[in-house]
């Protein structure tokens, strides 16, 4: 990994010297036109840069960090000697990977911490394909941007992009339920469901992005490996019952549509209503165009992620808007009366 350090002194080369790599050093006037100039791995990122905020002005502090944070595929540090910044989490929720504070400066990069920074950029950066059939993911997304991979909510930040694990969600019958029931009851039953879904899906490391009373997507962070999330999937249609039962402000027994798809959207935690995302449209196509009453349905891409275990449970049950929905084969409660 080669680290490239931006500093207007000379003492910043002291905390690099006992490391095995060299760091170069430029001025961070040089900031802007180096990053327009500098290709970046994504699968092993190769490059690590650090700024000193060292006699910068505030508003020149403020800009630098806007343009380190900006690039989306970049792993930055931050060296603060004099103790500038007053919440150094807020810096790594916008991106940095590293923080080198006044105290930590006094012992010196040493060699474990990078390694330890290398390790999780590695798997910070490491790219699978989002979807079947696509080039590998570290050519594709060194020419086209490709969404970044998280195993879990820790390494996502506000405002970049990322492939996630979407399930759609929602209740049926809703012009009937609105008819039947009072608005004050229906509300405090929706309330109801919708605490449940958190709750479940809290358990897989999901979370509840949009809603609409009825209904709405959950996200799941996906890092390219197994579709862990399917099991949550299942969890809902196999424990239904004991919902109705036990939990349920309904007095009738629930019917819903569950459908899992894996693709690319930019994460915001407000404002959803404005994200322009391919993914979101299709699998909200798909709940409300596609999907029957009752029903749990995955995309080709889910499929080919699940665990092998699940594969034989779901049918094939055609094409839709160009891409392949099998069905999950529903369990069917058989018994003789006595």
């Amino acid at each position: 990994m080669e680290i490239l350090v931006f500093s207007a002194a000379r003492k910043p080369r002291g905390y690099f010297r006992p490391l095995p790599r060299k760091a170069r050093f430029l001025h961070p006037r040089e900031l802007k036109k180096t990053l327009a100039q500098t290709r970046y791995a994504v699968a092993e990122p190769q490059l690590l840069v650090y700024l000193d905020l060292y006699g910068l002005s505030e508003a020149e502090a403020r800009k630098h960090l806007r343009q380190l944070a900006a690039q989306d595929r970049l792993a930055y540090g931050v060296i603060d000697p004099a103790g500038r910044v007053r919440d150094a989490a807020e810096l790594l929720r916008q991106g940095a990977v590293d923080y080198l504070g006044k105290t930590l400066l006094k012992e010196g990069l040493g060699r474990k911490r990078l390694n330890r920074i290398d390790l999780y950029l590695r798997h910070r950066f490491r790219q699978e394909p989002a979807a079947p059939g696509r080039k590998d993911a570290v050519a594709a997304s060194a020419k086209t941007g490709a969404p970044a991979a998280a195993a879990d909510w820790q390494g996502i930040v506000a405002g970049r992009e990322y492939t996630f694990c979407f399930m759609f969600i929602e209740l049926d019958g809703r012009e009937e339920m609105e008819k039947k029931y009072e608005r004050s009851n229906l509300g405090m039953a929706l309330a109801s469901f919708r605490k449940h879904i958190e709750s479940s899906v809290g358990s897989y490391g999901g979370r509840v992005w949009i809603w609409s009373g009825f209904g709405g997507i959950v996200l799941f962070p996906y890092d390219g490996g197994e579709c862990a999330a399917l099991r949550c999937g299942f969890r809902f249609v196999l424990f239904k019952h004991l919902y109705d039962i036990e939990e349920s402000l309904f007095p009738n027994l629930l019917s819903f549509r569950i459908i899992f798809h894996l693709g690319e959207t930019v994460y915001v935690e407000n404002g959803t209503g404005h994200i322009i995302s391919d993914t979101l449209n299709s699998i909200f196509h798909l709940g409300q165009q596609f999907a029957k009453a009752g029903n749990f349905y995955i995309t080709e891409e889910v499929l080919r992620r699940a665990h092998p275990a699940f594969r034989d449970s779901f049918l094939d049950v055609g094409v839709f808007e160009g891409r392949k929905i099998y069905r999950l084969r529903l369990p069917v409660h058989t018994g003789r009366e006595g």
